[in-house]
């Protein structure tokens, strides 16, 4: 006969209880605090520099959108574990119907539109 092994810690994602500030949703959160601190410092030096040669010739806000779009995309999954449920299944499908299409296609853009409309001196 085989049993299962016992269940230390359930997991339920139901919206009702509490949050789940377990070690695991904890370490989520201090991700998406820390990837979204270092990505915005690299976007505002890629906006510092964006007068290099390899810079000036991208379309960067296309490339800010595309990474933001994408961006929001990661924090929202992060965070649906910590957060318990707090929305629907229906708007996690809509999140992810929008957001990671839409960074994507971005990203396709930038290959249409190479070169920047301005250029300061």
């Amino acid at each position: 006969m085989v049993t299962m092994p016992p269940i230390l810690r359930p997991r339920i994602l139901d919206g009702v209880n509490r949050a789940n500030v377990d070690p695991l949703g904890i370490s989520y959160i201090v991700v998406a605090i820390t990837y979204t601190f270092v990505l915005f410092i690299e976007l505002y030096l890629l906006h510092r520099y964006r007068q290099a040669f390899c810079v000036r010739l991208r379309n960067i806000q296309v490339v800010f959108a595309a990474v933001l779009m994408l961006h929001i995309y990661l924090i929202l999954v992060l965070l649906v574990y910590p957060w318990n449920g707090l929305f629907p299944c229906a708007a996690e499908f809509w999140i992810m119907s929008v957001f990671l299409p839409s960074g994507m296609a971005f990203f396709q853009g930038m290959s249409v539109f190479p070169f920047t409309t301005h250029v300061t001196c």
